[in-house]
């Protein structure tokens, strides 16, 4: 089989030779998925010199056909030999994917309120939502505790989020106080919807998405949690970029000058090309008034991201930053990363690869049908990791959506259970 791009003004083709069965189907479909990583939502696979095609090939034409349905994309088979054709048709599936003859239809024109601009090869898209909104948050807790082992179950605070709200720290779900206390790791909430990461040995992060009633319920250590609704919906797209990719920073400081605010609020999902971060192995409450920081017992309480990986991902991320070192406290925002003085706290819940769709998303929308489908791999609280020699850099990012509004930090009283 041999195949060949052939970029299109409107789709991206790609033109097929040979046979399309068991041997060379996963070759077919990584070639596609290629594609589509790239960021290609409309493919057009040219069949004028595919002679053969079996069930196996089938199976592949359906997993990308329903993968590029899924976000608005499309892929069609174009010119197949009458042998292929034909059993297209017996299939059933010719109706789907082989394309009619009339021309296909023109690209979508952005609304008029869509700005695109381009910085540093990165070409951005942005859609307003809803201008003047502002964010309003709150910081719970104290996380200076935690360097002195003096957190415990009685410091939480019992936070339900609803579609509205949106957060990050350390927690755990459960209906008593007690039941969290072996469990306390990184959690973070958007759009309905709460993902945490356990430390009582269990490696799968858990969940909770808003059902009818049902909301996410969290019982809260110490956090950042915001309300309201985000004034303006980032696209993003670092294909064309002199790395290929966009720093986590890079994406802040862009995102805050365009807001021209001091401090913004954040959810991002994103197809992710490294996340740099770590992750509790214990639960805060276990230190018992030691100090988890000391070497080398840091080593059981934290799992760091030692190497980057060219294993893609989608993440969610969320987070909260500020344009200048402010004299709040300090344990919650920190330097993010070079390139920028921003400080910020973010967390990030990996998921396995899926595109993206384009264009203007909802976000609670977006993360139900992130949710619904596939379970998070980790939750990290993200990190940048500039040591000289042994450092491996910061998360990068390809494309994605950030949703993102201007942020009023309002005070650090304790919450009761409320939906915030």
């Amino acid at each position: 089989m041999e195949i060949t791009p052939q970029p299109r003004e409107d789709r991206h083709e790609l033109q097929l030779k040979g046979r399309l069965d068991a041997n060379w189907a996963e070759y077919v479909g990584n070639a596609i998925e290629s594609a589509i990583r790239a960021g290609q939502h409309h493919l057009d696979l040219e069949f004028s010199q595919v002679d053969y095609i079996s069930s196996a090939g089938i199976r592949v034409l359906l997993k990308y056909y329903k993968q590029l349905k899924a976000v608005r994309g499309k892929m069609r088979v174009v010119q197949p030999t009458e042998s292929v054709l034909a059993v297209l048709h017996l299939s059933g599936i010719a109706g789907m994917l082989v394309a009619a003859a009339e021309p296909p239809p023109p690209p979508v024109k952005p609304p008029s309120e869509t700005r695109r601009w381009e910085r540093n090869g990165i070409t951005f898209e942005a859609h307003e939502l809803n201008t003047g909104a502002i964010l309003e948050a709150r910081l719970l807790g104290h996380p200076e505790k935690f360097a002195t082992g003096q957190l415990s179950a009685a410091d939480s605070q019992r936070l339900r989020f609803d579609a509205g709200s949106f957060g990050l720290g350390l927690g755990a779900f459960g209906d008593e106080l007690a039941d969290s206390n072996e469990r306390f790791g990184e959690f973070l909430a958007a759009g309905g919807a709460a993902v945490a990461q356990p430390t009582d040995g269990s490696s799968v992060p858990d969940f909770q998405l808003t059902e009818g009633q049902l909301m996410p319920e969290v019982n809260v250590l110490y956090g950042l949690t915001a309300r309201g609704d985000f004034a303006r919906l980032l696209r993003f797209e670092a294909a064309a970029g002199e790395r290929g990719v966009i720093a986590l920073a890079e994406l802040v400081e862009t995102a805050l000058q365009d807001m021209d605010s001091a401090a913004a609020g954040f959810v991002i999902v994103a197809e992710s090309a490294s996340l740099v971060g770590a992750t509790l192995r214990q639960s805060p409450a276990r230190a018992n008034g030691h100090s988890p920081w000391s070497f080398p017992g840091v080593r059981d309480w934290l799992s760091f991201t030692t190497e980057r990986t060219d294993e893609r991902n989608v993440a969610l991320i969320v987070g909260f930053a500020e344009k200048q070192p402010s004299s709040g406290p300090t344990e919650f925002f920190r330097p993010i990363g070079p390139g920028t003085q921003a400080q910020g706290h973010f967390h990030a819940a990996a998921f396995p690869y899926r595109p993206l769709p384009k264009g203007n998303l909802k976000l609670q929308e977006t993360i139900a049908s992130l949710l619904g489908t596939e379970s998070a791999r980790t939750v990290l609280h993200l990190l940048a990791d500039e040591r000289q020699f042994e450092g491996v850099g910061q998360t990068d990012l390809m494309r994605g959506a950030c949703w993102v509004g201007p942020l009023r930090i309002l005070d650090r009283a304790p919450l009761p259970l409320t939906t915030l």
